[in-house]
């Protein structure tokens, strides 16, 4: 670890970023270098490494135009929502097939959802949402961030809360650092 300015840095360890604390490094390779997107777009199914990523991605699919579906009376804010609805309401063709059991969806996200049932392992569904997963920590961070926001680990000083300890020490440290002494 080399100083910068009186500062240590964090080398990322697959490229040439540095980072002066941790955490920042953690979330440069989340978002740079590694292919795992939690939060979901209920939309398009785009997947992102933050639910602020989401949040703002979900801001493009909200519109003042309205899509008329031809079979019935639902109206849609984009294309792909009113083809979504089409094809799952008015379509019988089931395009996305089970290579373990041939069972047909319409959709490529019920296939995924689908398959976890061949896994063996415990599906979690949100009770708030479409989301799922068979990561029982990850669904459980996936119902604090985006629905209930009660983080198990409130700061002493303020009212934020974390889901980590060491993310409520780190935001101590750093904004409170002055009640420490």
């Amino acid at each position: 670890m080399e100083t910068v300015q009186g500062h240590k840095t964090h080398q990322c360890p697959h490229c040439e970023h540095k980072s002066t604390n941790s955490s920042d490094l953690k979330r440069h390779i989340i978002s740079v270098h590694t292919k795992d997107f939690p939060h979901q777009c209920d939309v398009c199914e785009k997947g992102f490494h933050r639910p602020s990523e989401l949040k703002k991605h979900a801001e493009t699919h909200k519109g003042n135009k309205v899509h008329q579906c031809r079979h019935c009376n639902f109206n849609a804010p984009d294309t792909f929502t009113l083809s979504r609805h089409i094809l799952s309401m008015h379509t019988k063709d089931l395009p996305f097939k089970c290579k373990r059991c041939r069972r047909g969806f319409r959709q490529p996200a019920e296939l995924k959802k689908h398959m976890k049932t061949h896994s063996g392992r415990k599906v979690y569904q949100c009770q708030y949402c479409e989301y799922n997963s068979t990561d029982a920590s990850g669904f459980k961070r996936h119902v604090i961030s985006i629905h209930t926001k009660d983080y198990p680990h409130r700061c002493d000083y303020c009212t934020k809360g974390f889901r980590r300890p060491s993310e409520k020490s780190q935001h101590i440290a750093r904004h409170h650092k002055d009640m420490l002494m």
